[in-house]
């Protein structure tokens, strides 16, 4: 029992140690990293779309909001009916409790009284419209603890978004230089 309980605690602590080390600067909570860059013909690209995989619904809006805004400051302009580019956003998230493994956070039945640490994850992948090839990829990523009767809400996540999206797309070619 011992050595379950502490192989847990040292999963979580390596794993907060490793987000803390992505994260953006003072007071960031989220990490990122690129996970493919470059491949692309950047010149050529002026448009893109957005659409998103398994995003819970609270987040939906707020969260390709902030990515919309992160990315036309790289030079683009969103047209999702006719664009270069089709970002897409995907959440999944992963239990950091083996024994909640099974517990979704966003359908939390009021018999069940656990804590929940989960890491939820954000892929972003942008593909060319014509033919789908990948021309760039990135991901963030954070740490979530939530206790029996908190709620889900965005609080000041919107700043703390925008900031990261806009710190993982410094690695995107920018048509601004």
């Amino acid at each position: 029992m011992f050595k379950v309980k502490f192989s847990k605690a040292v999963v979580f602590v390596v794993m907060a140690l490793f987000l803390a080390s992505c994260a953006t600067g003072p007071g960031m909570q989220i990490g990122n990293t690129v996970t493919l860059c470059c491949p692309g013909n950047y010149d050529s690209y002026t448009t893109f779309g957005v659409e998103t995989v398994d995003m819970p619904i609270f987040l939906r809006d707020y969260m390709v909001s902030e990515f919309d805004t992160a990315f036309q400051e790289r030079g683009l302009t969103r047209n999702d009916q006719r664009s270069d580019l089709i970002v897409t956003l995907s959440y999944k998230h992963v239990n950091l409790d083996p024994e909640t493994q099974n517990i979704d956070p966003f359908v939390r039945m009021e018999s069940i009284n656990v804590e929940l640490n989960y890491i939820a994850t954000i892929d972003i992948a942008i593909r060319e419209r014509a033919g789908g090839t990948a021309v760039w990829g990135g991901q963030i990523s954070r740490i979530h603890s939530v206790s029996p009767g908190e709620y889900m809400h965005e609080g000041g996540a919107r700043s703390a978004f925008l900031q990261t999206f806009q710190d993982l797309l410094q690695a995107y070619p920018s048509r601004m230089d």
